[in-house]
């Protein structure tokens, strides 16, 4: 039991309190004696093991459930964007998927499928007309990078808008996170509402480094303002796309100024020669630079 410090006004200068405020403090100050270890050797001495402080688990990751890349507009390299983050996520350990939502299906597996290609596309993998029959696995019905992440593709041109409530429900369940490449103008579709309409859906906008590009992206943003509400652009971040070497033909600082507190960040995704090849991308061949982007992004 605690002992509470006697107040002032209670002391008594005599030396009788004195010597018991002296006691009281000795027996409450002094250490107590050390007793020495018992030697392990001597018979039936047991050393009792001192218990170890168990080590702080760490915080998950965030990450968001869902990821909407959208292009200002034709080539602003939406889905070098996305096949970017899902490899960047795929390298930290988490498993993703990156869906081609484009209007008319896009050339996501052709760019990013280095590991395996699959004939599955989301036609054929998820019914309409039989919205129970989905495979028992995202594996089974996806193309892979070599980095880990999941494709799915889509038919060109062959079928109606996709379902992407249903989609993205089982995807949800599948998988950490989901990353769609919705293209240039994908963002504003009817079919794009169920994906749009989530609050918690992290938006990135793709735009070249170029000054006209700067400028379809006002309208793309006001399109995502007026779709996704005034919190969408918020939620925004703006990767700037350098498909040319040399100096981008923007401020990026001016650029950061003036979309200060509309967006939520404005990031730089340099220019990488194995980018611009065109031809399937491998994660292990990006430059140091650009893998640190996709990294922040």
């Amino acid at each position: 039991r605690r002992r509470r410090w006697p107040h002032l006004h209670h002391l008594d200068r005599s030396s009788t309190v004195t010597e018991e405020r002296a006691e009281w403090m000795s027996e409450w100050l002094t250490p107590p004696p050390e007793s020495p270890l018992p030697d392990p050797a001597d018979q039936g001495a047991r050393v009792l093991p001192l218990r170890a402080h168990p080590e702080p688990v760490p915080a998950p990751e965030p990450i968001p459930p869902m990821t909407l890349v959208l292009g200002a507009c034709g080539g602003a390299g939406a889905s070098t964007t996305a096949l970017g983050l899902g490899n960047a996520w795929s390298a930290r350990g988490h498993d993703v998927v990156v869906v081609d939502a484009t209007p008319a299906g896009g050339d996501l597996v052709e760019r990013g499928a280095d590991s395996m290609v699959s004939d599955t596309v989301i036609e054929t993998a998820f019914d309409s007309s039989d919205p129970d029959n989905v495979p028992a696995s995202v594996a089974d019905c996806t193309s892979a990078t070599s980095a880990g992440a999941h494709i799915l593709g889509r038919a060109w041109l062959q079928s109606a808008e996709p379902a992407y409530r249903g989609i993205d429900r089982y995807l949800r369940s599948q998988v950490d996170t989901s990353i769609y490449d919705l293209g240039h103008r994908g963002f504003g579709r009817a079919a794009a509402d169920p994906l749009r309409s989530e609050p918690w859906a992290a938006i990135v906008l793709a735009v070249h480094a170029r000054a006209d590009a700067v400028n379809r992206m006002r309208a793309a943003l006001e399109t995502i303002r007026y779709t996704a509400t005034d919190a969408g652009p918020l939620r925004t971040i703006i990767a700037i796309s350098r498909q040319l070497p040399g100096t981008p033909g923007i401020d990026l600082n001016e650029l950061r100024n003036h979309l200060h507190g509309k967006v939520f960040a404005v990031l730089d995704i340099p220019y990488d020669p194995h980018l611009a090849t065109g031809l399937p991308i491998t994660a292990d061949e990006l430059n140091p630079a650009t893998s640190a982007a996709y990294e922040q992004l």
